[in-house]
Parts: structure tokens; C-alpha cells; sequence
């Protein structure tokens, strides 16, 4: 749009000026690009692409103070960018991710709301990918926080206000491989949660129809051709095809491919043995990334590490004692964490309750067997869990 811009006004200039003050009105036009008042500095290849990178590399391998160090680097370079508050909520969210306290909610908001103010500052109209992107990432961290506080009408206003900007993204995607992440999201789940879910299906009506081949592929190519997405890629095609294409082999790929680019990061680390939690593949694990999260201070990732010891110990080593001990000792900790976890729950339980009906206690087998159907994510734990209760 920039471009067609100038061309008009060069056309007309050529019809009413003379070329001398063309000539340096072309000179003005080519200094503004490259002082960054037009501000496509971070999607285009150079210094601060460079630092933003380093950047969001140490923001997803939870080094907060190494990103910091090039956030503040970078903040130098282009200081009113919405790329610099935007890292700096990142930075909190893979610290502390999934448990965000109340007090970290409030600094990481503080954060996406100067991300936003910045953006639309720079660029009322919404005109530059780059303004429209990160404001969009920020309205859609907002929402999804929002939601989990329970604070509905706040969720669904961002909500609201991010797929305005999605929108934008729509149209420019091929152009901008940034926006093929968002894109294809949009696209997969705009048909994949409704049937799931069929409850949802009225409520489609209200958004543009989507497309669930072209939503992966999308998805897929944000792994080779985008900057800043491209873990985001491996996240979420890792969810994908866990929760919702079940075929955990495949995202085992794009978990392993996490672990290795970022080996501080716990949360990959879960998932990646969630993906492999099956009696082929387990034997294959580490125990020392068993024991890694067991060890880590937060109680998710403790629910998570024991409930797997509990899985190794009965699948494994075929020892029911260890593995009763370890499961109980996981779901205690679950406890703690109402709305989070909720897989490793129903992982724990079901194998607590598996551990159980194997000792012959299967009245208190029983209780934490429905527990598991409560708390599934997987069709496969339901599945297993009614089996198994059908035999009492």
C-alpha cells in the first residue's frame, strides 16, 4: 500500500514539480525507510532482527536475563516498537509458564498493553504488517489470560479485537510469512474445534469459514519460512496432533526438535514425554528428564515428573509399589493446581487406578478411574479407563 502510495505521488509531482525537488523528495522518501519511520525493522533481515532473535532465543530456553540483555539491545536500536514490550511479557510467560500468579499477570499485562498503545501510536489505521502483528499477538495473549481468570467480558473484547487484526493478516500472508501461524490456526481450528466440540458449531456462523488441510499446511511452512513464529510452530503442531489429530509419533518430531534447540525449557520437556508415554516408546526415556522435572520448583512440572516416574516404574520395571507411591505422590501436587495440568491428572489417575485393579483393590480403583474420565484430554485415556472399569 506504502509503495502504490509513493507512486501516485511521484506521477503527480512529475506532472507539477520540476525534477530537481523530485529528486529530493525521492532522497526524503528513501532516508525515511531507512531511519524507520516507515518501521519494518524486525521482519526484515539486519541488526535488530539479529537481536530480536538472540532475544526470543533466550526467552524460550527461560533465561530471562539473558533476553533481557538483548531486549534492551534491541530497545536502543528501535525504542518505540512494540517488539520490545511484547518480549518482555514473552520473557515472563516461558518463565513461569503455565503457572502466571496474579502479581506476574499484572506486570505481563502492563507489558502487552504498552505493546498495543506503541503499535497504535505508530500506526492508527493499522496499515504496516509489522504494527498489526505484534498488536495482534498482544490482544491474544490478553484474551487467552483473561479467560483463564475467568474475567469473560475482558477475554472476549481482546478476542474480539485480535481476529479484527487477524483479518489483516488474512490478506497479506503470502506476502509476510509471519502471519502464516495465526493464519493457520485460524483455518484448522475454525473447522477442527467445532467438531469436537458440536456445542460450539451455532456460534461459527459468526466467523469466516476456515480450511483444516490448508490450516496445517500453513502451520507447517511457518517452520521453515517465518522469524519469530517459528517456535510457535513447533508448539502448536505438537497440540495439534496430540489433542486433536491424535497421533502423538508426529508430534514427537516437533517436541524433539524443541528439546534440542532449547534444553531449559520444562514445558517442552513434558510434553515431549507425554508424546512418547506409551509402553514401545517409554522404554526408551530418560530418567534423568523424569527426575529433571521432578525437581523442578514448580508443582506442575512435579505433577508431571512424578506421575511419568509412576508410568516408568509400573510399565517398565513392573514395580506396583514404586509406581502406586509416585502416582499418589504426582496427584497430590495436581491438587494445588485447579485448571492446570489437567492431562497429567487423568494420566495419573488412570495409572494409579491400572496399579490397583492389578493389587485387587479395585473399589478404591474404581474412584480414581472415573477421576481419570473426569479429567481426560486424550480419547485414548477415557477409552481405557471405561474398559477397565466395564471389567469390574
Amino acid at each position: 500500500m506504502l509503495y502504490t502510495q509513493i507512486n501516485l505521488h511521484i506521477r503527480f509531482l512529475q506532472k507539477n514539480l520540476n525534477l530537481f525537488i523530485l529528486k529530493r523528495l525521492v532522497v526524503l522518501f528513501v532516508f525515511c525507510v531507512l531511519s524507520g519511520s516507515i518501521y519494518a525493522q524486525v521482519f526484515e533481515e539486519g541488526p535488530v532482527q539479529i537481536l530480536v532473535k538472540k532475544a526470543t532465543d533466550h526467552i524460550y530456553n527461560s533465561t530471562p536475563d539473558s533476553a533481557e540483555f538483548y531486549i534492551s539491545k534491541a530497545e536502543i536500536a528501535i525504542p518505540k516498537h512494540p517488539v520490545i514490550p511484547l518480549m518482555r511479557a514473552m520473557t515472563i510467560l516461558w518463565t513461569y509458564i503455565p503457572l502466571i500468579s496474579d502479581s506476574l499477570f499484572l506486570e505481563m499485562e502492563s507489558q502487552l498493553d504498552a505493546a498495543i498503545v506503541i503499535a497504535e501510536e505508530q500506526d492508527p489505521r493499522f496499515d504496516n504488517p509489522e504494527m498489526i502483528f505484534f498488536s495482534m499477538a498482544a490482544h491474544g495473549l490478553l484474551a487467552e489470560y483473561y479467560a483463564d481468570q475467568g474475567s469473560i467480558m475482558k477475554a472476549v473484547g481482546e478476542a474480539n479485537r485480535a481476529y479484527g487484526l487477524m483479518k489483516k493478516g488474512f490478506d497479506i500472508v503470502d506476502e509476510r510469512p509471519e502471519f502464516l501461524l495465526t493464519t493457520g490456526l485460524y483455518n484448522y481450528f475454525r473447522e477442527k474445534y467445532p467438531e469436537k466440540h458440536p456445542v460450539y458449531k451455532p456460534l461459527m456462523w459468526f466467523f469466516r469459514g476456515g480450511d483444516m488441510e490448508l490450516g496445517l499446511e500453513q502451520v507447517k511452512r511457518a517452520l521453515n519460512e517465518s522469524f519469530l513464529t517459528k517456535v510457535e510452530a513447533h508448539v502448536y503442531l505438537s497440540y495439534i496432533y496430540l489433542r486433536y489429530e491424535y497421533d502423538p509419533q508426529i508430534a514427537q518430531q516437533y517436541l524433539t526438535a524443541l528439546c534440542e534447540m532449547y534444553p531449559n525449557n520444562y514445558y517442552a520437556k513434558a510434553k515431549y514425554l507425554e508424546s512418547i508415554a506409551n509402553p514401545s516408546d517409554f522404554e526408551n526415556v530418560k530418567i534423568s528428564d523424569i527426575y529433571s522435572l521432578i525437581k523442578h520448583p514448580s508443582v506442575y512440572y512435579q505433577l508431571a515428573g512424578y506421575v511419568f516416574l509412576g508410568y516408568y516404574e509400573e510399565v517398565i520395571l513392573s514395580n506396583s509399589k514404586k509406581a502406586e507411591y509416585a502416582y499418589r505422590k504426582g496427584l497430590k501436587f495436581g491438587e494445588e493446581i485447579p485448571n492446570h495440568g489437567e492431562f497429567f491428572k487423568g494420566f495419573g489417575y488412570l495409572g494409579l487406578g491400572r496399579v490397583l485393579v492389578d493389587m485387587g483393590q479395585t473399589h478404591e480403583a474404581e474412584e480414581y478411574l472415573r477421576k481419570a474420565i473426569d479429567y481426560a484430554e486424550t480419547e485414548l485415556i477415557e477409552a481405557e479407563s471405561r474398559n477397565l472399569l466395564s471389567k469390574f
